[in-house]
C-alpha cells in the first residue's frame, strides 16, 4: 500500500494555507524554526489530509466535539495519524475474536465517551514548542481532564551516530506511574508548527493510538474465577487462587512485571507468591501498602458469619482488610510478629453479615511487611455441610458435620491434620486425605471427648446398622453414637487394621429410627483412631 509522508503534506498544506509561513528548503521533522500558518488547528488537518491520511481522526474529532477545542482556545495537539487509529481498532478487534465475541467493531461501536477521554490525551492546553521541551526529564503535560501526559525534546540517531540526527518530541503516557519503565512512549514525525489555535506536533505512523489504553478501555479484561466458578462461602478462600483478570483487574501489585515468588506457579502474573509452610499451597510475600487480590465468591446462605485469616511476620506492623463489592466488611486486621514469614498464625475479625448471593471479595493490604495465607468465613447458625441434611439409609461422611457454633469439639483450636490447608481449615477437627475415594477425607488424630454432630434425614422408618469406617494400628480406641441426643450404640470399639488408612467398618447393634430430621452425633470415648465415614444399613 502507498503511504504518504506526513513531513511532506505538511510542507505542500504550509506552502498553500500562508505563501509566507515556510520556507521551500526545510524540513518539518528538523522541528528549526517554528513554522506557522494562519488557520486554525482544526482547518489545517483538513487541508493536510491528503490520501485519506486523517480521514477518521477528523470524524473522531467531529463525533467528540473536540473539534471546536482546536478551532478556539490555546491547544497544543500531539496529531494521531490514522494509521495509529486503525492499528488500535486491528488489536480490538482481534482480542475480542480471541475471548469468542465478533471482531467486527468499527469506530462507531466504540462509545463517544471512550474516543472523548483518549483524544484528550494528545491535547495540551497552551502552547509547547520543541524549546519549551528542553529539559533532562522532559515536561510534564496536563491534559483538559487533568490526566498527565510527559513532553521532552531528543535528538534522534542519523548515520550510526548517536545523537547525530535531527531533534523530535518524545510524547509519554505515564500510566498514572512516577516510574518511567512503566510509562508507553512515542515519538514525533513531524513538529514545531504554530497555527492560529495552538501547536501541532505530528507523531510517527507506527504509534498505536491510545497508548496501551485503548483495548482496555473499550473492551474491559474479564475476571473469571481461577477455578472457574466462584468460591463457595461458608468455607475458605485459598490466597493463591485470585481471579483470572491481570494487573488492575483481578490483582493490583507494584511491581507488576515480575513474581518476585519461588513456585512455578501463575508466573507470568505480578503477584508474589511463595510455596505455604502451612500444610502445603500457597501464601502471597513481599507485600506492599494498597496491593489487592480479588476473588469472585458465592455465599450459599445468609447470616452472621466468623472471618478468619492466617498471616506470618517478623514484624508488628502489617495491617490488611477484607472487602466485598469495594465494602471495607472487616476493619483494619493486625498482623502480629510470629517469628518469621513461614510461621503461621491465625487472625480472627469480628462477625460480619453475609446475604446470600454472588460477589466480589477483596483481600487488601493496608501495609506491607508480612505473608498472607488464606482466610475463611464460618456460620455462627447452624447449617448442614452440603446445605441439606444427609439422607438415610445412606453415608455420612464424618469430616462433613455441620456448620455452626458448637458443632464439633476438638481438644485443639484449629485443624492440625495433614489436609489442615484443604478442609475445614479453621475449625478444630483434624483432617487428612482418605484412600477411601479420591478427593475424600477422614478425621485424624482422634482425642478423648472429641464429638461432631450431623444433620440427617430419615426417609423410611425402620431398624438399622450404623457401621463406622475406622481405621488405627492398635484397639484400643473407643466411641458411641448418639440420635437427639441419647447414646444408641453404647461402646464401639476400634479394632487393629495395621494402618491409619486401612479402614474396616465396626457395626453398632440394631438401633430403631422413625422417619424424619434427626441429630445425629460421634463421641470419642478413648484415643487412637482415624474415622472416615457412617453408613447406615436399612435391615
Amino acid at each position: 500500500m502507498k503511504t504518504t509522508s506526513f513531513s511532506k503534506i505538511l510542507l505542500a498544506a504550509c506552502v498553500t494555507l500562508s505563501a509566507a509561513g515556510c520556507a521551500e528548503k526545510s524540513e518539518y521533522r528538523n522541528m528549526q524554526p517554528v513554522r506557522e500558518v494562519k488557520s486554525n488547528t482544526y482547518d489545517f488537518i483538513k487541508s493536510a489530509n491528503h490520501g485519506g491520511l486523517y480521514d477518521s481522526l477528523l470524524y473522531i474529532l467531529d463525533k467528540t466535539g473536540l473539534a471546536e477545542k482546536l478551532k478556539t482556545g490555546k491547544t497544543t495537539f500531539f496529531v494521531p495519524q490514522d494509521f495509529s487509529i486503525n492499528a488500535a481498532m486491528y488489536n480490538l478487534n482481534f482480542t475480542r475474536e480471541k475471548r469468542g465475541d465478533p471482531g467486527n467493531w468499527t469506530i462507531d461501536s466504540v462509545s463517544t465517551g471512550i474516543w472523548d477521554t483518549l483524544l484528550t490525551r494528545y491535547m495540551i492546553n497552551g502552547e509547547y514548542n520543541l524549546d519549551s521541551l528542553r529539559f533532562a526529564d522532559g515536561v510534564n503535560l496536563v491534559t483538559p481532564y487533568g490526566y498527565e501526559m510527559n513532553g521532552k525534546a531528543i535528538t534522534t540517531t542519523a548515520s550510526g551516530i548517536e545523537a547525530g540526527g535531527s531533534m523530535v518530541i518524545q510524547y509519554s503516557d505515564k500510566n498514572n506511574s512516577r516510574i518511567i519503565k512503566n510509562w508507553v512512549m512515542t515519538t514525533t514525525e513531524a513538529a514545531n508548527l504554530k497555527t492560529s489555535t495552538g501547536m501541532v506536533h505530528m507523531l510517527e505512523p507506527k504509534h498505536i493510538f491510545g497508548f496501551s489504553s485503548f483495548v482496555d478501555k473499550v473492551y474491559p479484561p474479564r475476571m473469571t474465577p481461577f477455578l472457574g466458578k466462584p468460591i463457595s462461602i461458608p468455607g475458605h478462600i485459598e490466597i493463591g487462587y485470585f481471579d483470572i483478570g491481570g494487573q488492575g483487574v483481578a490483582y493490583y501489585d507494584v511491581d507488576p512485571a515480575v513474581n518476585k515468588g519461588a513456585p512455578d506457579f501463575r508466573k507470568a502474573e505480578g503477584v508474589d507468591i511463595d510455596v505455604c509452610s502451612d500444610g502445603g499451597l500457597y501464601n502471597i510475600g513481599a507485600t506492599n501498602p494498597n496491593e489487592w487480590l480479588k476473588y469472585t465468591v458465592k455465599v450459599e446462605h445468609t447470616g452472621m458469619y466468623a472471618v478468619f485469616a492466617k498471616v506470618a511476620s517478623p514484624n508488628s506492623d502489617g495491617v490488611f482488610h477484607i472487602e466485598k463489592d469495594g465494602v471495607d466488611i472487616t476493619g483494619p486486621l493486625k498482623s502480629p510478629k510470629t517469628g518469621n514469614y513461614q510461621s503461621w498464625t491465625v487472625v480472627k475479625a469480628n462477625d460480619v453479615l453475609l446475604t446470600e448471593g454472588t460477589y466480589v471479595f477483596t483481600y487488601y493490604e493496608e501495609s506491607g511487611g508480612f505473608n498472607g495465607g488464606r482466610f475463611g468465613f464460618l456460620p455462627r447458625f447452624r447449617v448442614p455441610y452440603n446445605g441439606q441434611p444427609v439422607n438415610v439409609p445412606g453415608t455420612v461422611m464424618a469430616t462433613e458435620f455441620d456448620y455452626g457454633d458448637n458443632m464439633c469439639n476438638d481438644a485443639d483450636a484449629y485443624n492440625k491434620g495433614s489436609a489442615r490447608h484443604l478442609h475445614r481449615v479453621f475449625e478444630g477437627t483434624d483432617t487428612e486425605a482418605t484412600n477411601e475415594a479420591p478427593g475424600s477425607y477422614h478425621i485424624s488424630h482422634v482425642a478423648v471427648g472429641e464429638w461432631a454432630v450431623y444433620s440427617i434425614n430419615v426417609t423410611k422408618a425402620g431398624n438399622y446398622r450404623i457401621q463406622a469406617r475406622v481405621a488405627s494400628t492398635n484397639a484400643t480406641g473407643r466411641m458411641h453414637l448418639e440420635i437427639d441426643g441419647v447414646n444408641v450404640s453404647g461402646e464401639m470399639a476400634t479394632l487393629n487394621t495395621g494402618s491409619y488408612q486401612t479402614f474396616t467398618n465396626v457395626s453398632s447393634p440394631v438401633i430403631h429410627l422413625t422417619e424424619g430430621q434427626h441429630d445425629f452425633k460421634f463421641v470419642a470415648e478413648k484415643t487412637g483412631f482415624n474415622l472416615s465415614k457412617f453408613i447406615f444399613v436399612a435391615l
